[in-house]
């Protein structure tokens, strides 16, 4: 039984309503999650790694997201927000204020927010415009400058305007991480993850930092000075860890949820399970009202999301 197939038959026992517990946490009860997925304006096609890699896993009770939703209580019956790659200042245009707050009371209420790369910076402090409605963790990030580093490769995507400064972006393609044994981050020390414009971070003393930059590998591509980039990223924090309220997100630098990536994956999911709280919210009575389809209608309606789900995998390769 590989790491997916472990994981999906947890989830179909916990979706059946079997009582089981944390390998990390004897005491911690498991529980099935309700997932949500952001798909909305800003995002690249990366949210659709989310998808592949809960489908591999078995977390099946997954909602879609666009900003409209997540301003008019899309998030209500929500354990889990996940939020990946794209363009941070369009998320954050587009979900607006109502959608910040919305965010806002999701996590302070209990939900847990997972952001990758894009979604790892919306909820960073900032005074820039629409960013400033999301200042709910305070994280600096590495690799912000003054004056613009010359570009060794890919001029075009090594960078992004802020304000009269300029986000850069050091490196692509895999890392090598280093984790420090903090629940649930448990397990082998190190592991590779790939990066496409994420950040390196510092915390404050209240903030969990679960995984460092901790070298490059063979595949790893230098947009910047190898010197700039061990700089910018080496020894600094990869993925944190911030409470808000009863809840709390995960900022991921790389893309912890890429499909190739396995070890990489399962720390999302171990997440997931430790850190969603601990009772359910009640569904709303439009939920309970809902239509459920059973047998022939089901099995088509599986079939034809697989199909869609094929095609955007073989646009998203392309896309990388």
């Amino acid at each position: 039984m590989n790491l997916y197939q472990k994981y999906a038959a947890m989830n179909a026992r916990l979706a059946r309503g079997e009582t089981l517990y944390s390998d990390a946490n004897k005491s911690k009860r498991l529980r099935y999650p309700r997932i949500g997925i952001y798909a909305g304006a800003g995002t690249s096609h990366s949210w659709l790694w989310f998808v592949e890699i809960f489908d591999r896993m078995g977390f099946h009770d997954i909602t879609f997201l666009d900003e409209n939703a997540v301003q008019h209580s899309g998030l209500k019956d929500l354990d889990v927000l996940a939020v990946s790659g794209g363009d941070t200042f369009a998320v954050a245009e587009a979900l607006g204020a109502k959608g910040a707050d919305s965010l806002k009371s999701f996590v302070e209420e209990g939900g847990l927010y997972i952001g990758a790369c894009a979604g790892a910076y919306l909820p960073m402090n900032s005074s820039k415009e629409h960013l400033n409605l999301f200042n709910f963790a305070d994280v600096k990030i590495t690799n912000l400058s003054k004056t613009l580093p010359k570009a060794e490769r890919m001029a075009h995507k090594f960078c992004a305007s802020y304000g009269c400064d300029f986000i850069f972006h050091p490196v692509r393609e895999d890392v090598r991480l280093r984790t420090n044994g903090l629940p649930p981050f448990t397990g082998p020390p190190f592991l590779t993850a790939p990066m496409y414009g994420g950040p390196g971070m510092i915390v404050p003393e209240n903030s969990d930092v679960l995984a460092y930059y901790d070298g490059f590998t063979e595949k790893t591509s230098f947009l910047v000075s190898k010197t700039l980039a061990g700089d910018t990223l080496l020894g600094k924090a990869a993925v944190v860890r911030v409470y808000k309220g009863k809840g709390c997100f995960y900022l991921f630098g790389p893309h912890f949820e890429h499909p190739r990536f396995p070890e990489a994956n399962k720390l999302v999911a171990d997440a997931i399970y430790w850190d969603i709280r601990e009772t359910p919210e009640t569904r709303s009575s439009s939920d309970q009202e809902e239509e459920i389809l059973w047998g022939d209608e089901a099995k088509k309606l599986i079939r034809d999301i697989r199909r869609e789900l094929s095609n955007s995998r073989i646009v998203a390769t392309g896309l990388e």
